[in-house]
């Protein structure tokens, strides 16, 4: 399969979904982006088309790549057509298990044996999605981060029956489209970053619960400390760099008061139900009053690619046209 006559496809053009369509759009080939809501593929385009705007305006693609990318990409409403000639699928549909299991008994009917399918899914077993369908070996998780075709890494993870080709084609896709991949060879919820994530989230609603700092002087905490140390020493190294010696007995004296609740913190289950979701609402943990979230969203990633560009984490290989 060439780069040229390979088939995409993206299942679900939301936040996520378009972002991949586009990762997948900067190389060479076709990309079927499907959703059963046209309002939502009109959406989907115009958001790409602004990203890849201001990647044109931070000189990362050239117009005619930024053109390349929109001529590659085709919508549809129909599932079946989507994915029918399809090499590659990836689903990016809202984190419900019933509609996951139903939407891959879908694609495993409508796709050729030989075609990967793979799922966005942050928190769902991939085994709990697929362990219904007939080609079980073809399936595999690949997570990505907003903005996806920013953040560069993808977790690619492995279900109970995903094969050793299908694990290493679907790297192969990803680090052709510039992406950082990696392997998760254990089918574990939230894989590996959500994980870490979650648990440095649990900690921080919990010290905002108790009134032991404000929601920016927690969040400052970690931009300005250990954040900017992960850019260049992950935790582990991080450990070894200061001696596990000095690990466990930190460990010793300070994970005993760290917070071990099962589920979300009341404090933010109190939040929800008062209508509190965050920047979709106007409120959160932070006052965003009127403010538009596309602009917030477009801001904050604006700034992020700066930050990528001063660190030179912008991959080269996201041009169109690079070879896997």
């Amino acid at each position: 399969m060439s780069d040229q006559s390979a088939v995409m496809a993206v299942v679900g053009a939301g936040l996520m979904g378009h972002g991949i369509a586009q990762v997948l759009a900067m190389r060479a080939g076709t990309v079927m982006l499907y959703d059963v809501s046209s309002d939502a593929l009109n959406l989907a385009m115009t958001r790409i088309r602004e990203s890849l705007a201001s990647l044109v305006k931070h000189s990362l693609v050239n117009q005619a790549e930024a053109g390349n990318a929109i001529n590659h990409i085709r919508t549809t409403a129909n599932l079946k057509e989507a994915v029918e000639s399809a090499d590659f699928v990836i689903e990016a549909s809202p984190e419900n298990l019933d509609l996951k299991k139903e939407l891959f008994a879908d694609l495993d009917r409508f796709t050729r044996p030989d075609t990967i399918l793979a799922s966005n899914t942050s928190g769902l077993s991939i085994q709990d999605m697929t362990e219904h369908l007939v080609h079980q070996e073809r399936v595999v998780g690949s997570h990505f981060f907003l903005p996806a075709q920013i953040v560069p890494l993808v977790e690619v993870s492995r279900g109970p029956q995903t094969s050793d080709e299908t694990m290493d084609r679907t790297v192969s896709i990803w680090r052709s489209c510039g992406k950082r991949p990696i392997r998760i060879e254990k089918d574990v919820p939230g894989y590996v970053a959500n994980r870490l994530q979650s648990a440095l989230v649990r900690e921080a609603t919990h010290l905002l619960s108790e009134g032991v700092a404000s929601p920016e002087d927690i969040d400052m905490a970690v931009q300005m400390s250990f954040g900017l140390r992960f850019m260049v020493s992950g935790p582990l190294e991080q450990r070894d760099l200061g001696g596990l010696d000095l690990n466990v007995a930190l460990s010793r004296e300070m994970w005993p008061h760290l917070n071990t609740s099962p589920g979300p913190q009341p404090y933010v289950v109190d939040k929800v139900k008062r209508g509190e979701l965050g920047l979709k609402s106007g409120k959160g943990f932070y006052d965003w009053g009127s403010q538009n979230p596309e602009e917030v969203r477009q801001e904050r990633t604006e700034r992020l690619i700066g930050v990528m560009l001063k660190l030179g984490l912008w991959p080269e290989s996201t041009k169109t046209g690079d070879k896997t």
